[in-house]
């Protein structure tokens, strides 16, 4: 009987002392994994066909980690490089002007200058520092909007006549271009948003079409599967799918040479007040015509 005793407890030491050895070994494995990938001489990750269910899955928990990092890694470095272009793009917005108005003032100042040409020469001047006065609103603007402590106010709002309203506004602008545009606003339908907000949305998309278009503007409001999507259509036969792609970005112009007033953050703006909302906004280009898309649950009927 003792013998038996003492031939289960060696087995059972052996047994442990294999399964002990089997461990050290797989960590070890997984150590010299993770040292060889943080030292970047392999893009492998923790091998999971390991002998042990248990260290298996904390290969797979680790693999999990490495790809949260990879992806925050990813995002950080997107970001720093919208950052780098963003103040690269600024200063070069700020340059131009400044140094316009400065070009004209000095001009002004010249003894052989007759009056009505330096009236001309600051009246240039002056519209140049309204440009520039309009960059710094725009982009502080944004700077606000995606600022974490920055709250919109949503509430329950009839989408349909914060669009009229808007084009109403614009009714002079239509004018001056000699454009009539072309409204399909058949739904009375209610989101939950911020009213401010939606209208500036509103405000710099068809601003935008206004000063782009080579024809008339469609605004359309469709209801589709509980989502309210209100479309502003324009011709744009001189963009691309690369400017459809870039619209959004910060300071994005597709036509540097019809930059007239604007700055380049109205769409980043409307884009980025639909993300505050949970809208959606997007762009598509079809047969030469840029439709502009934003969408938003419509807010459920409660009795």
């Amino acid at each position: 009987m003792v013998f038996i005793l003492i031939t289960l407890f060696i087995v059972v030491t052996i047994i442990l002392a294999i399964r002990l050895f089997s461990l050290k070994k797989e960590m070890k494995k997984i150590t010299k994994q993770l040292e060889y990938y943080n030292n970047q001489q392999t893009n492998k990750k923790v091998d999971v066909a390991l002998i042990d269910k248990n260290i298996e899955n904390l290969g797979l928990e680790i693999n999990k980690l490495i790809d949260l990092y990879v992806n925050e890694h990813r995002k950080r470095i997107h970001f720093e490089d919208e950052q780098r272009q963003a103040i690269a793009n600024m200063s070069h917005d700020l340059r131009t002007p400044l140094t316009s108005i400065l070009g004209y003032i000095q001009m002004t100042e010249a003894a052989d200058v007759p009056e009505d040409e330096k009236k001309e020469l600051l009246s240039i001047a002056k519209n140049r520092a309204k440009r520039l006065e309009t960059l710094l609103k725009d982009f502080f603007e944004l700077s606000i909007i995606e600022s974490a402590d920055h709250h919109l106010k949503l509430e329950r709002i009839n989408i349909k006549n914060v669009t009229i309203d808007v084009l109403m506004d614009f009714y002079e602008r239509f004018n001056e271009k000699k454009m009539e545009p072309i409204i399909h606003m058949e739904y009375d339908v209610s989101i939950i948003a911020d009213k401010p907000a939606v209208t500036r949305v509103i405000e710099n998309l068809v601003s935008n079409a206004i000063s782009h278009s080579e024809g008339n503007i469609i605004i359309r409001l469709e209801v589709k599967d509980a989502i309210a999507r209100l479309i502003i259509k324009n011709d744009a036969h001189a963009l691309t799918e690369k400017d459809v792609n870039s619209m959004f970005n910060r300071f994005y112009m597709a036509d540097q040479s019809r930059l007239g007033n604007s700055t380049g953050l109205g769409l980043s703006i409307a884009k980025s007040f639909m993300g505050k909302m949970n809208g959606r906004i997007t762009a598509q280009l079809n047969d030469g015509q840029l439709s502009i898309v934003c969408e938003w649950e419509i807010a459920e009927n409660k009795y």
